[in-house]
């Protein structure tokens, strides 16, 4: 039986299928049948409320396989969204999240969202997830359920990604398309770090711009790779960033909640940034390591086990990360730093950008 037959009652009207290639921007339009956990929107698909969220699209694939392209958003509402479940405790930051898209039941890829943190404000990060499934994942009823769940953490990285990641997500849109058999990729790809990130084969903290394509500075020293390829290849500059801001807590007193008390508290974290940066500049421990001095860990997301990855310093800055995969899904890997002074780690931290992408089939 298919699995919509119980979703429907004898009043409802039959809703026709989206033929392919199907775009949706709209938590409104008809076709988004179902929104479990997820608020609808209108210029959007929806937020995610919860430890996790699905939608449920309907769309006509005709039995062919179909590639899924999912927009990822963090901004200013999903981490006030965050800190009312979360509840941070004073001194507590806003970490970088690790989510997982899941389809029909199964993971299918990782992204890691972090917002690039301005001198005076935080601006927002676009991740783009992409995958692809086999004709017969679609079912005749044409229901294709994606969900966006918390990552699982390891042990070694706990700490430095955030708790509850999932929370305030925003699902910008969906596009699917059907895969032509000549579309397969050659034995190797080559990719700069911007378009990686675009087509969905790699997250490293996400892009930011308003149409959510650039780069922006490296703000995180975790990447996801999502591409399938047996042996990937990234290389990533290693930097220096501020120390990443306190989280948004919600005020306890009732006249902070008010207009004229959230405008304060605004001004409040504007003086905080402001004041972190001019201490970051300031520091002694501006410069980043030597790629020589780092721990380059990766583990599967799906079943948790540890994945081989070696590291090659290509010069003061630059470090090449051989990701070699023996299962499917995507892989996390962590930068970390034989000995990180309590010292520096509260002015700055070490972060890392993706230069070059390299899959090898």
């Amino acid at each position: 039986m298919a699995i919509g037959a119980w979703f429907a009652t004898e009043f409802d009207e039959p809703i026709p299928a989206r033929e392919l290639p199907a775009t949706f921007i709209s938590g409104g339009d008809p076709e988004v049948l179902l929104a479990d956990q997820v608020a609808r929107g209108v210029a959007i698909v929806g937020r995610v409320q919860g430890g996790s969220g699905a939608v449920v699209l309907k769309v006509r694939t005709d039995g062919r396989p179909v590639r899924v392209r999912v927009d990822l958003h963090i901004d200013g509402a999903s981490q006030t969204a965050w800190s009312r479940a979360a509840a941070p405790a004073r001194g507590m930051r806003e970490l970088p999240r690790l989510v997982m898209v899941r389809a029909q039941g199964a993971d299918r890829a990782a992204a890691v969202i972090s917002r690039q943190r301005g001198r005076l404000r935080m601006v927002e990060a676009h991740a783009w997830v992409e995958f692809d499934l086999w004709a017969d994942e679609v079912g005749d009823d044409g229901l294709l359920i994606i969900e966006v769940v918390d990552g699982t953490l390891p042990s070694w990285a706990s700490t430095a990604l955030s708790p509850l990641a999932a929370i305030g997500v925003r699902i910008n849109q969906v596009e699917i398309v059907a895969i032509d058999a000549a579309e397969q990729r050659g034995d190797a790809t080559r990719l700069a770090g911007a378009a990686a990130q675009l087509a969905g084969l790699v997250s490293a903290g996400g892009l930011v711009g308003a149409r959510g394509r650039g780069q922006g500075h490296p703000r995180s020293r975790f990447i996801v790779v999502n591409a399938a390829d047996p042996t990937v290849r990234c290389r990533l500059r290693i930097a220096a960033a501020t120390a990443p801001p306190a989280a948004v807590r919600q005020p306890s007193q009732k006249w902070l909640r008010r207009q004229q008390g959230q405008t304060v508290l605004k001004a409040f974290r504007v003086a905080q940034r402001g004041a972190g940066y001019a201490l970051f500049e300031a520091s002694p421990f501006t410069r980043p390591p030597h790629p020589d001095r780092l721990v380059v860990r990766g583990v599967h997301l799906v079943d948790g086990t540890e994945c081989r990855v070696s590291a090659t310093p290509q010069g003061e800055e630059t470090l090449d990360v051989v990701v070699e995969r023996t299962a499917p899904g995507p892989v996390l890997v962590g930068l970390a730093e034989h000995d990180n002074p309590a010292v520096r780690r509260r002015v700055a931290e070490t972060v890392c950008q993706l230069v070059e992408l390299e899959c090898h089939r």
